[in-house]
C-alpha cells in the first residue's frame, strides 16, 4: 500500500509499505480520508519531533472496517468509523475513570506508531467511534482532532452561557473553539489572529468580535467589550508565547481582584512567565488530548446537524499530493482551513 512517511525534518516521502496485519483486539480500517494537522507540519519543519523515525504521519482519519481481530466485538466489516488517535490500555486508573487521554501506557497514532496518511491502518478496537452514514468521511476525519481539540478546550475552560470568551489563534483548532464557545451559549466570543482570512472564518463560526493585533489594541478592546471585567475564559490555540501572555492578560480585570480561566492548547516551545496576580482567583490549565467520549459527543452533534464543521475543509488533495498540502499550510497566501487527503486515490 502507499503511505506518506516521515524520514526527518523536511523529508516526507510517499512510498510503498506492507499492509498492516491486525492483532486479536485490532481492526483494519480502509481509510477513505485523512487530514493534515499543524502537528504534522511541526514535525516537518523541525519545531517538534515524532517519537520514532521513519513513521507514517497523520492522526486524523476515517474509513470503513476492512477486517477485525478475533476478539473484536463492537465493530464489524463494512462499518463506517472515525479514528480516535489515542491508543490506550483501557485498564489503568485514568482509563478506568474515562480519562483515556491520561493513560499511563498510551501511544499516539502518527507520533508513536504509524498513522493515517496511508491506504490502511490497524488500530485497537477502542480507538474507533462509529460514523453515521450522513457524515462525510472528510468531516469524520477532522472531527478526530481539529474539531475535538477545540471542543475539549471549551469543556476545560468551563464556558457557561453568558460568558465572555477570547480565542487567540483562529487556525484549525481555534476556529472550532470559537464554534463550540458559541454553541454552548457564550454571550461574547472574541477571536484574535494576525490573518484576516482566518478572522473572517471566525466570524462565520460565531465570533462576535474579531481583532488583529497589528491594528487593534487587543486588551483595551477586550475590556471595552466586557465592561472592564475582562474575559471569563481565554483559550490560546496558536502556540505563540506572545499570544499566551495576551491570553493571561485577557482574563485580568481592571481592578486586579478578579480573573478567569486560561486554557493553553497550542504547543508552547518557549518559556512564559506568570505572575501571582495574573491568575488571582483564576486558573491556568494546559490541556492535552480530547477524550474518546468527547469524540462520541461530537459525532452525535454532527449527526443531528446541531453544528456544521464542513466549512472548515478548504482544500482536498490526493495522498500523492501531500507535500503540496504541507506547502499550502506553510505559505499562508490564502485562507487554509483543514486540508483533507483522499487516501483512496493512492
Amino acid at each position: 500500500m502507499r503511505a506518506a512517511r516521515y524520514h526527518g525534518e523536511d523529508d516526507l516521502r510517499v512510498e510503498d509499505v506492507p499492509e498492516p496485519t491486525v492483532a486479536a483486539d485490532e481492526v483494519l480500517v480502509d481509510l477513505r480520508a485523512a487530514s493534515l494537522c499543524g502537528s504534522d507540519v511541526n514535525y516537518l519543519t523541525g519545531k517538534t519531533d515524532p517519537a520514532t523515525d521513519p513513521i507514517t504521519l497523520g492522526h486524523e482519519g476515517a474509513g470503513v472496517v476492512e477486517a477485525v481481530g478475533e476478539s473484536v466485538e463492537s465493530v464489524s466489516v463494512g462499518d463506517r468509523v472515525a479514528i480516535h488517535y489515542i491508543r490506550s490500555c483501557g485498564t489503568c486508573r485514568p482509563c478506568s475513570s474515562g480519562h483515556d487521554n491520561q493513560c499511563r501506557n498510551r501511544e499516539s497514532i502518527g507520533h508513536h506508531v504509524d498513522g493515517t496518511f496511508a491506504e490502511y491502518i490497524a488500530v485497537p478496537e477502542r480507538a474507533l467511534v462509529a460514523l453515521p452514514d450522513g457524515i462525510p468521511f472528510g468531516v469524520g476525519s477532522i472531527a478526530g482532532c481539529a474539531v475535538a481539540t477545540g471542543y475539549h478546550a471549551v469543556q476545560r475552560a468551563e464556558v457557561s452561557p453568558g460568558d465572555a470568551v477570547v480565542v487567540f489563534g483562529a487556525g484549525g483548532v481555534g476556529l472550532h473553539a470559537v464554534l463550540w464557545a458559541d454553541h454552548v451559549g457564550a454571550a461574547t466570543v472574541i477571536a484574535v489572529d494576525l490573518d484576516d482570512h482566518q478572522l473572517e472564518a471566525a466570524a462565520e463560526y460565531g465570533a462576535d468580535v474579531t481583532l488583529n493585533p497589528e491594528r487593534d489594541d487587543v486588551q483595551e478592546r477586550i475590556l471595552a467589550e466586557t465592561d472592564g471585567w475582562a474575559a471569563d475564559s481565554a483559550i490560546e490555540c496558536s502556540g505563540s508565547a506572545v499570544a499566551m501572555e495576551g491570553a493571561i492578560e485577557a482574563i485580568d480585570g481592571r481592578n486586579g481582584y478578579e480573573s478567569g480561566t486560561v486554557v493553553s492548547v497550542g504547543i508552547q516551545t518557549e518559556d512564559i512567565a506568570v505572575g501571582f496576580g495574573d491568575v488571582r482567583e483564576g486558573q491556568l490549565r494546559v490541556v492535552g488530548d480530547h477524550l474518546r467520549s468527547e469524540l462520541q459527543d461530537i459525532v452525535r452533534l454532527l449527526e443531528t446537524e446541531a453544528v456544521d464543521v464542513s466549512p472548515s475543509i478548504t482544500h482536498e488533495i490526493t495522498l500523492e499530493e501531500i507535500q503540496d498540502g504541507v506547502d499550502l499550510v506553510l505559505e499562508g497566501d490564502e485562507r487554509v482551513g483543514r486540508v483533507v487527503i483522499d487516501t483512496t486515490s493512492a
